[in-house]
C-alpha cells in the first residue's frame, strides 16, 4: 500500500521494514562481497564432493518424484563453488540451509553401498542426526530473509519431523512454510518480478508445493487449511530439463491448462495431483448433501482424466522390472500414492456419515440427471469400495517397499491406517452384514501392509497395534451378537407354538413395517435440511464428533 501511495510522488521509499507488510531494508552490497566459512555460519562443514553428489542422488530418488522444490541443474550449479571452497556470501545463507536439508534427507536414505567406494568410514545415519541438529540450530537463518528457499525449508523440515516422529513440529513447519509463501506474494504471479524461464518455473513449483501440503496437512489434522476458499493466481508449472523423462512403453498425452497436449512426463504427477487437492479444498465441515454429491462427481470425473501412466492397473505386469529401470520406478510410485490418495479422499468426503449407522445407506447421486438410470450407490458402498481397494496394495508389495524407501511413506502410512479404522467401523456399524468377512479381510492385509511401507517406524507399528485391537473388537462383538441371538432363539423355542408363531408374525410384520419406513425415509433424507443438519452438526451425545475439530486419525481412534 505505502509503495501505491508514494510511487507517483516519491523516487525513493523511505525505510519502513518496522512496519508489517512494509518494504525490508536495503541491503549493503559490499556485504555479499565477504565470504564466509560454511562451518562458522552452520556449526558443520560439507562433506567432499563425491559424498555429495551421492546425497544429492539419494534425495532426488526419494522426493523429488514426489515434491519437486527446485531445478535439479541450477541446484547443483549453485552447489559446486561452495563445495569446492567452503564459502558463501551473506546472501546464500538460505540457500545453505537448502543444501543442509537436502543432504539430510539424502543421508536418510542412501544406500551404503553408493557411499562405499568413496569413503567406507562415512556414517551416513550419523551425518544425518547431525545436520539435524546443525539445522535445528540455524533455522531462523533461511527465515530472516524471507526467500523461496525459505519455503522449501519449511516444507522439507515438515517432511523430516513426520519421519521423525515429531508430529507437531511438522504441522508447524508446515504453517511457517505457508506464512512464508504468502510474505512473499507466492500465491499470486502477477506481481512477481521478470523472472527467466527457469526462476519462473520454480516459484510454481514451490507454490503448488506448499499449497498441496497446506491442504494435506488440513486434512490429517483436522484444522483449517489456509489457502482453501482463498483466491490465488499461479498456473501449473511447465516441464524442465530434469522432469522429461516419459514412462518406457506407454507415451500417453495430457491435456495442458491452456488446453495444449504434451507428452505425460514425471511431472504430469505434480499437475494430476494439484487439482485433486484443490477438489478436496471445496469439503468444509458444514456442506450439505448436494454439495457433498457435487465434490463426489468431480472426484469421479478427475480419475476418469487419468493417464495409463499414472494408474496402478497398468504395472501389473511390470512390477518385478521396476527395481531395474528408473522412470518406471518413479511412475510405479507415482501411480500407488495418486490411487492412495483419491481413495482417501472419499474417505474423508463421507466420514461425516460415519457418526449413524443409518446414514451409511443414503444413496448418492453424484449426477442427478442421470440418477433414474444410474446404478443406485450408497455411502456404505463407496466407503467398503474405496478402503478395501485401499487394503488392495498389498497385491504390490515390491512398489510398496520401493515406497517405504522414500518420503511419501509417512502418507502413505497414515492413509493406509485410515483405511484400516474405517473398515472396522462399517464391520461394527453391522456384525451380520455379508461383507463382514470381506472387511476383516482387508483388515488382515492393511496389518500387513503397514511394516513393509513403515519399516518399523513408530507410526507404522502403532498403526498395526490399533488395527489389531480393532481386529479383537470386532471378533469380541461378533461372539456376543452369536449368543445373544441364540439366547433369544432359545427363549423363542421354549415359548407355546402358537404364542412362537405369533411372534413370529409380529417380528415379520415390524421388519416390513421398519423396511417400509426406511425405503420412505430415504427418499426423505436427499431434501430434508432438518435431518442433514442433525447429521452434520448435531451428532449424538455418545458418538464422536468426526466433523468437529479433532482430526481423523484422532477422532476415529477415539472409538477403540
Amino acid at each position: 500500500m505505502l509503495k501505491h501511495l508514494f510511487q507517483n510522488h516519491l523516487t525513493k521509499l523511505r525505510q519502513s521494514d518496522a512496519i508489517p507488510d512494509g518494504h525490508p531494508i536495503s541491503k549493503n552490497p559490499a556485504d555479499d562481497g565477504l565470504r564466509l566459512r560454511v562451518k562458522d555460519v552452520v556449526g558443520i562443514d560439507l562433506p567432499p564432493a563425491p559424498i555429495t553428489s551421492v546425497l544429492v542422488d539419494a534425495y532426488l530418488q526419494a522426493n523429488h518424484w514426489y515434491l519437486a522444490l527446485f531445478h535439479e541443474q541450477s541446484f547443483r550449479a549453485r552447489l559446486a563453488p561452495i563445495i569446492r571452497t567452503g564459502r558463501i556470501s551473506a546472501s546464500e545463507k538460505p540457500f545453505l540451509m537448502l543444501i543442509l536439508i537436502v543432504l539430510m534427507i539424502g543421508a536418510r536414505f542412501v544406500c551404503p553401498e553408493s557411499i562405499g567406494p568413496h569413503d567406507a568410514l562415512f556414517d551416513s545415519a550419523l551425518y544425518s542426526s547431525q545436520l539435524l541438529e546443525a539445522v535445528e540450530k540455524h533455522l531462523f537463518i533461511a527465515l530472516h530473509d524471507v526467500t523461496l528457499e525459505s519455503v522449501s525449508c519449511a516444507l522439507l523440515m515438515s517432511i523430516t519431523y513426520l519421519l521423525e516422529r515429531k508430529t507437531k513440529l511438522a504441522f508447524i513447519m508446515t504453517g511457517i512454510g505457508v506464512r512464508v509463501a504468502q510474505a512473499i506474494g507466492l500465491q499470486d504471479e502477477t506481481t512477481w518480478e521478470p523472472l527467466d524461464h527457469i526462476e519462473l518455473q520454480v516459484r510454481r513449483r514451490v507454490w503448488w508445493s506448499i499449497y498441496m501440503a497446506d491442504m494435506y496437512t488440513a486434512q490429517a489434522y483436522g484444522k483449517p487449511s489456509v489457502f482453501a476458499g482463498s483466491r490465488f493466481q499461479v498456473f501449473e508449472p511447465d516441464d524442465l530439463d530434469d522432469t522429461l523423462i516419459a514412462c518406457p512403453g506407454m507415451g500417453s498425452f495430457e491435456v495442458r491448462e491452456d488446453g495444449t497436449f504434451s507428452r505425460v512426463t514425471i511431472f504430469s504427477y505434480n499437475r494430476y495431483k494439484s487439482p485433486l487437492y484443490s477438489i478436496m479444498s471445496l469439503n468444509t465441515q458444514r456442506m450439505r448433501l448436494q454439495q457433498i454429491n457435487s465434490v463426489y462427481a468431480r472426484l469421479l470425473e478427475w480419475e476418469k482424466t487419468l493417464p495409463r501412466e499414472l494408474r496402478l492397473d497398468s504395472f501389473s505386469s511390470t512390477e518385478n522390472e521396476v527395481h531395474q529401470h528408473g522412470a518406471l520406478r518413479i511412475f510405479a510410485l507415482q501411480a500407488i500414492t495418486l490411487q492412495l490418495t483419491y481413495d482417501y479422499n472419499h474417505l474423508l468426503l463421507f466420514r461425516p456419515f460415519l457418526l449413524n449407522k443409518k446414514h451409511l445407506s443414503i444413496q448418492l447421486h453424484p449426477h442427478p440427471a442421470e440418477a433414474q438410470n444410474s446404478i443406485s450407490i450408497t455411502v456404505r458402498d463407496q466407503l467398503s469400495v474405496s478402503a478395501i481397494r485401499m487394503s488392495k496394495v498389498y497385491d504390490w508389495r515390491t512398489i510398496l517397499v520401493l515406497a517405504s524407501r522414500t518420503t511419501c511413506a509417512a502418507q502413505v502410512c497414515f492413509q493406509l491406517f485410515t483405511a484400516g479404522v474405517v473398515l472396522a467401523m462399517l464391520a461394527l456399524s453391522d456384525l451380520s452384514s455379508p461383507q463382514l468377512v470381506e472387511y476383516k479381510q482387508a483388515l488382515a492385509r492393511l496389518i500387513n501392509i503397514l511394516p513393509l511401507i513403515g519399516g518399523g517406524t513408530p507410526l507404522s507399528n502403532q498403526s498395526v497395534e490399533i488395527l489389531t485391537d480393532a481386529m479383537h473388537i470386532i471378533s469380541s462383538q461378533e461372539v456376543k451378537a452369536l449368543i445373544s441371538n441364540a439366547t433369544n432363539d432359545f427363549r423363542t423355542d421354549r415359548s407355546s407354538p402358537a404364542v412362537a408363531g405369533a411372534s413370529r408374525v409380529q417380528a415379520t410384520q415390524a421388519n416390513m413395517q421398519s423396511s417400509t419406513l426406511d425405503s420412505a425415509s430415504q427418499s426423505e433424507v436427499m431434501d430434508d435440511t432438518d435431518m442433514w443438519e442433525d447429521l452434520a452438526l448435531f451428532p449424538d451425545d455418545h458418538e464422536v464428533d468426526i466433523a468437529g475439530s479433532e482430526s481423523f486419525y484422532q477422532s476415529l481412534a477415539l472409538l477403540f
